[in-house]
């Protein structure tokens, strides 16, 4: 897997102009959202699960999610919480 450094720089170098890096609680929930810019997360350690456009999705580590802009989403944290990194692109 690539270092948390790599990740960030091939974020920005595919336009990503915003990198955060988030440490959520296990059994965090995130209701659902919407993110103006398209978003796309890489797990770096733990897992999440994300419901989006009728779908169901688990990210485990080194997985990745894209998020289109304004997509309606909600998001839990996995039972050994999750690290991950996300991109943001300027809404278009």
């Amino acid at each position: 897997m690539e270092s948390k450094d790599q990740i960030i720089e091939r974020l920005k170098v595919a336009g990503y102009i915003t990198v955060h890096e988030y440490d959520d609680a296990a059994g965090e929930y995130f209701a659902d959202h919407t993110h103006p810019g398209e978003e796309h997360l890489i797990v770096i350690r733990g897992s999440l699960e994300v419901n989006m456009d009728g779908k169901h999705y688990v990210c485990n580590t080194g997985d990745e999610l894209n998020f289109p802009q304004m997509m309606v989403h909600d998001a839990r944290i996995g039972q050994e919480g999750c690290f991950y990194i996300v991109g943001e692109k300027e809404p278009v």
